[in-house]
């Protein structure tokens, strides 16, 4: 397990060493044989692959979702000395193959680059943001129509009604996977955590009634803020999470007016992120980079498109076209509306589209637009208007996000 982990991290630019005894006890927790691959040379380890089962919500309704099981794959790399000898294709092939034979629906892995996952099926599937906030101009933000409350509470504290608060915020958005109990012990588990690592500011907002229907983490940027206040008086929202509208806005009321704060960084957010439309100076919320943050390879699209539901009524005939490894190939047929799903196989009937699987798995959620993948040539329209009758049975009120890296 250690030579695994040490060539991991070597190849993903990370301390090689593990963090004391703590480090490994985490390790084991999570450590799945049966999912873990690595390539040995000579005794040592030089390529590394793990996923792990994990439920994903797909879109149900307006503000709805339900789960698939999926195959999350990380942890992926190659020693530089043992590039383009075939281990990577090895690896992934198998493991989407051992993904298909335990029956999980899809898999699931943010690219470290972009072209490197196009050849085994996955396809860009959700976009995330980074912001920053200036909050020295104090914008003011449209307050909660309720009473609210928000208190700061130890990190131990925090994880049972954080926790609560992400299972119904996983409910109202598609994409969220399922945070494991392991994920909690690595946020707010001081033993756990990087040398050097910060503890974090945790807050909760509670209702009038106490229930706790937001929470935010926070860590200041290290420096000497009474000389440099420009440079130095930043902090990193790390989580910022409400399943309320007016949770929403006490939670930001609070990070907005944090005491010698200036600046305020936010990494992958929704692209949606309604922040802006609530202070009172939304260029005061600047996105400063937006880019691929999930992508998707589908593995049993009847068991996908079955699962999900649809914005608009119809049936459509789809020619799914899988040349990265065969496993969703074949034609089908989608009948789906707001309350019913049903994908059967449709091998004689006439398709009204031909598309990718790469071009199905980037609308699967909402994340890309059909008329992006007719445009790249992913998408070809045989019945006229089946590709804009197909765009509006995939349209979502919401972008998919996963607040969950892994």
């Amino acid at each position: 397990m250690i030579g695994w982990i040490r060539a991991m991290r070597t190849g993903l630019l990370a301390n090689p060493s593990i963090s004391g005894d703590a480090g490994l006890q985490w390790w084991a927790k999570i450590w799945e044989p049966e999912r873990i691959t690595g390539g040995y040379a000579d005794g040592r380890c030089v390529a590394t692959l793990r996923t792990f089962g994990v439920p994903m919500s797909v879109p149900t309704g307006e503000q709805t979702t339900t789960d698939i099981p999926i195959d999350a794959l990380t942890q992926v790399s190659v020693a530089a000395t043992h590039r383009r000898q075939g281990l990577l294709t090895r690896m992934l092939t198998q493991s989407l193959q051992d993904a298909k034979d335990r029956g999980e629906v899809a898999s699931l892995l943010r690219a470290a680059e972009w072209p490197i996952y196009g050849r085994f099926g996955y396809a860009p599937a959700s976009f995330a943001s980074d912001y920053t906030i200036q909050t020295a101009a104090q914008p003011q933000i449209l307050p909660p129509a309720t009473e609210y409350q928000v208190v700061q509470v130890e990190p131990v504290d925090l994880v049972a009604p954080a926790q609560a608060v992400y299972a119904e915020m996983r409910r109202q958005r598609a994409g969220h996977i399922e945070r494991r109990e392991a994920n909690w012990q690595r946020r707010f588990d001081p033993a756990c955590q990087e040398p050097g690592t910060r503890e974090p500011v945790c807050v909760v907002v509670r209702n009038a009634d106490g229930r706790v229907e937001g929470y935010a983490t926070w860590s200041a940027k290290e420096g000497d803020w009474f000389h440099d206040q420009l440079q130095h008086a930043q902090a990193d929202v790390t989580e910022a999470l409400a399943t309320t509208p007016d949770a929403y806005r006490a939670l930001w009321g609070y990070l907005l007016n944090i005491d010698l704060v200036r600046v305020l960084k936010l990494n992958a957010y929704p692209v949606d992120e309604p922040l802006e439309w609530l202070i009172s100076d939304g260029r005061t919320a600047r996105r400063t980079w937006t880019g691929d943050n999930e992508w998707l390879r589908l593995l049993d699209v009847p068991a996908a498109l079955q699962a999900r539901r649809y914005a608009s009524t119809d049936r459509l005939v789809l020619d799914i076209v899988d040349n990265d490894g065969g496993w969703a190939q074949g034609r089908i047929l989608l009948d789906g509306g707001p309350d019913h799903a049903e994908c059967r196989p449709a091998a004689h009937d006439t398709p009204d589209l031909t598309l990718s699987q790469r071009a199905l798995a980037s609308i699967y959620q909402g994340g890309c637009t059909v008329r992006s993948q007719q445009l790249a040539g992913l998408l070809d329209e045989h019945t006229p208007r089946a590709a804009a009758r197909l765009a509006a049975m995939f349209h979502t009120a919401q972008a998919p996000w996963n607040a969950t890296p892994f």
